[in-house]
């Protein structure tokens, strides 16, 4: 099969590596490569040739709600998150699913932390923001406040997922002083945007200083897997949460979409996120 991941900037992407990597592991023949897809270019990239060749291929920054027009159907579980990561052709036609949120919950799960009736700040309104939304909304998450610098874009996320958040009381918040009041008294922050992320390194989303009184801080980001955010929740206590985790679950899901489901008992996961975590930073590191 051929496969590949499509965004803009992907020079932070190892998906090319952790792919190959499953592949050999499972004993399936593909191969995976990374596409530069600058934003407003979707629509003409997806007429090409070259596109039209791929079986399957992954979405990320800036395209995963952009896409959502250009395919045939999308999965019809995960179509009120309103982005997709994970795309197949099969007869020609191309459709649409989301393994981010699944990503995000098994994450969680490996870091033993349950959100179940938990307030929670998510920062940021994009697709990652959406699928970690409606992942919140399935494991039965308390209270959900969504800060964004586009208030008008977190207020439209709120009405399209109101339908499938299960009861979840959802609100929206403007990205200034007033976010101060919502992330002081949540139990768990989860950083949706692309702020820290490779090559940007020293930037982050918010002051450390206002997540004393938070008990986890998830970061999405999984380039570096140690952000400036992660680093100054640290420092304040937090139990943390790197992007690692989710990155290899949504990669996971998306082999089964593709692929059909494999037998993953022939992954240890720690070797994998072993690997990827080794291959990301350059260092060499053993998970027990």
């Amino acid at each position: 099969m051929n496969l590949a991941v499509i965004g803009d900037p992907l020079k932070q992407s190892v998906s090319d590596f952790m792919h190959e990597w499953i592949y050999e592991k499972l004993g399936l023949e593909a191969g995976y490569k990374k596409i530069k897809v600058a934003r407003g270019d979707l629509e003409r990239w997806l007429a090409l040739p070259s596109a039209k060749k791929l079986d399957g291929f992954n979405v990320t920054i800036p395209h995963k709600s952009d896409i959502v027009p250009f395919l045939d159907s999308v999965n019809v579980r995960t179509a009120p998150i309103g982005a997709v990561n994970c795309v197949r052709r099969h007869d020609g036609k191309l459709t649409g699913y989301n393994t981010d949120w699944y990503g995000f919950v098994k994450s969680l799960e490996a870091a033993n932390v349950d959100l179940a009736g938990k307030k929670v700040v998510v920062l940021g309104s994009g697709g990652a923001a959406r699928a970690i939304t409606f992942g919140l909304a399935r494991i039965g998450a308390g209270k959900t406040t969504v800060i964004a610098r586009d208030l008008k874009r977190a207020k439209t996320l709120i009405k399209e997922m109101g339908s499938s958040a299960d009861g979840m009381k959802l609100t929206g918040c403007a990205w200034d002083a007033s976010a101060v009041e919502p992330i002081e008294a949540a139990y768990c922050l989860v950083n949706c945007t692309p702020v820290g992320m490779k090559p940007n390194t020293r930037e982050t989303p918010i002051d450390g200083d206002i997540l004393a009184s938070v008990d986890v801080v998830v970061d999405t980001i999984f380039n570096p897997l140690n952000t400036r955010l992660l680093s100054e929740a640290i420092f304040s206590d937090c139990q943390t949460i790197s992007g690692l985790d989710m990155y290899l679950y949504q990669a996971m899901a998306s082999v089964d979409i593709w692929f059909g489901p494999q037998d993953w008992t022939k992954i240890k996961m720690n070797e994998m996120r072993e690997a990827v975590h080794n291959k990301i930073t350059g260092f060499k590191r053993k998970f027990e």
